[in-house]
């Protein structure tokens, strides 16, 4: 066995201490779990009171030999990072053109995982979890970014922050734009306007579920995430919030941006299915929803038959009377 597949097995097993107890949610149906804390995860300033790590790929090549797809890779290191003693939720998220993730194009996934513990301790505190995250997107580039929210949208409150922690969870049916951004803190000042905040609060409607920003604490590519959720909205509404984003970034002469239209493919659990099974999960429940469809649209023009039949047989009792 090379170095680099004993290190992998060893991530596989490794766990700093006996994991917490999985907690309740908010947003997308599921089944429901005990709740270790009905506190809201706020702080002093009505944002989240924890880390949040979001994980930026520019390439989504396979991370061989220890993993055959991306994918794999990726979910690898979100069951692992279950064994991080703060560890709360993980919500993956997926390029809202679906073909662009099954192509593995740049930037098709994007990692968001909360931990209740202080940016600061995060990798401390579970010393294996950083070497996981390379061997699991081994020959990749990668951006793992340790953030605090710095801001929220329309506010007070963040949807983190106005929750039990682990409580949130995201429904796939919502579009939400990310922008990750080198900026300095007077450009940050501005962020509601280059994140297409404010102009998905006014084109969304009630299906605006607000915007947060968050600031990376430790040094790497970018310096600001601002997140954005339209909602179940048109994909004409997220392609503008998109454009006036990126046209925003453009004229404050920033570089090096991200921005890109998702929806939460995967709310990864603290206990229950297992992070690399959520995918098999995710096509038989879309296959369910399916033949839920086509059975609903067969009774349907089963009973528009036998309608129209009996009124044929009735017309031709008339017309014999």
């Amino acid at each position: 066995m090379s170095a680099s597949l004993g290190a992998a097995a060893a991530f596989r097993c490794r766990a700093p201490g006996a994991p917490r107890r999985a907690r309740s949610a908010r947003r997308a149906p599921r089944a429901a779990a005990p709740r270790a804390s009905a506190e809201k995860a706020a702080n002093a300033d009505g944002l989240y009171d924890g880390t949040l790590l979001f994980h930026v790929y520019p390439q989504l090549t396979a991370p061989k030999p220890i993993f055959s797809t991306f994918l794999e890779g990726a979910l690898h290191c979100a069951e692992v990072a279950k064994s991080h003693p703060s560890y709360q939720t993980a919500h993956f998220h997926e390029a809202l053109d679906a073909e662009r993730a099954v192509n593995e194009q740049p930037h098709a996934y994007l990692g968001m995982s909360v931990f209740s513990c202080a940016p600061e301790t995060l990798w401390s505190d579970f010393e294996d979890f950083k070497d996981c995250l390379d061997i699991g997107h081994m020959d990749q580039e990668h951006h793992p970014l340790v953030c605090r929210e710095s801001a929220a949208f329309p506010g007070p409150e963040s949807a983190l922050a106005g929750a039990p922690h682990g409580a949130v969870r995201f429904a796939e049916t919502d579009a939400v734009v990310v922008v990750a951004v080198a900026a300095d803190a007077a450009a940050a000042g501005a962020w509601t306007e280059w994140s297409g905040a404010a102009l998905a609060d006014a084109a969304c409607g009630d299906a605006f579920l607000g915007a947060t920003l968050h600031e990376v604490v430790e040094a790497a590519r970018y310096t600001h995430v601002a997140r954005v959720e339209l909602g179940n909205v048109p994909d004409a509404i997220v392609r503008s919030v998109v454009e006036e984003a990126t046209a925003k970034v453009t004229a404050m002469g920033v570089d090096d941006f991200v921005i890109e239209p998702y929806r939460c493919a995967f709310n990864v659990e603290k206990t229950g299915t297992p992070a690399g099974a959520l995918p098999a999960v995710r096509e038989m429940q879309k296959k369910q929803r399916e033949n839920e469809k086509e059975k609903a649209a067969f009774d349907a023009k089963e009973g528009e038959e036998t309608s129209a039949a009996a009124s044929a047989k009735r017309a031709v009792k008339s017309a014999e009377v």
